[in-house]
């Protein structure tokens, strides 16, 4: 494939916060989930076996990251993602009182499947951050292609496939990753995630994202299965 360029580095603006470090509860919630939670990063480190949880090992935390993802575990195995899983950054902007609410409603979730629920305040920002870095929302394991990993530069995760990270592309596709059937199918068409296309039964592919180094693609466009991103993505 030619060389990709996907122009210029994005800068971003959150509400206004202290420079990131570590908190105590931060800390507290890396060393449950690397520790004492089963499996590795949710898209390449396999699927744990909830039928047999007492079987599961924990993974290593090897190349691990702890992603702010609202993770939801049962016996200590990820079985969901919460709907309003917290960025650090974003929690300094985030109404306490909808934050509470969000929370109230996870910990009936929680209680109905045997699980401790999160039982701290929630009423000003520093509650709020309380529980972003807490092991109720800092709790999702990623390796770092899957949770760091660019567009522009190819990254393979563990099972040998092209990785983008969460932080880099639309969740939707980002989350195309987990359920890939990668032995017959290159959902990035060969690139290193700049496009991200779809099979059809007639051969052609949909482009479900092309970034700015695919100035000629757009989202819903159709690829002729003799295009050559459409060869690529058949294995």
């Amino acid at each position: 494939m030619p060389k990709e360029s996907v122009g210029e580095a994005a800068v971003l603006y959150t509400a206004d916060h202290p420079a990131r470090k570590d908190s105590p509860e931060y800390i507290a919630a890396r060393k449950v989930l690397m520790n004492q939670r089963k499996g590795g990063c949710i898209v390449c480190g396999g699927i744990p076996d909830m039928t047999h949880p007492e079987m599961e090992k924990v993974g290593s935390p090897k190349g691990l990251q702890d992603h702010h993802g609202g993770g939801i575990y049962v016996k200590d195995v990820l079985v969901g993602l919460t709907p309003f899983g917290m960025e650090w950054s974003l929690g300094w902007s985030a109404s306490p009182a909808k934050v509470a609410q969000f929370v109230a409603n996870l910990n009936v979730v929680l209680e109905a499947l045997g699980e401790p629920t999160y039982d701290s305040v929630i009423k000003d920002t520093p509650s709020v951050m309380a529980f972003v870095d807490s092991k109720y929302n800092a709790n999702v394991k990623l390796c770092a292609p899957h949770h760091v990993g660019r567009m522009d530069k190819p990254s393979k995760d563990a099972q040998g496939h092209e990785a983008v990270g969460i932080h880099e592309i639309p969740y939707p596709i980002w989350l195309g990753q987990m359920t890939c059937d990668w032995d017959r199918w290159d959902m990035w068409a060969g690139t290193s995630g700049t496009i991200a296309v779809a099979p059809n039964p007639d051969g052609t592919v949909a482009v479900l994202h092309a970034s700015d180094a695919h100035p000629d693609l757009n989202r819903g466009d159709v690829l002729k299965a003799d295009h050559p991103l459409a060869m690529a993505a058949r294995r």
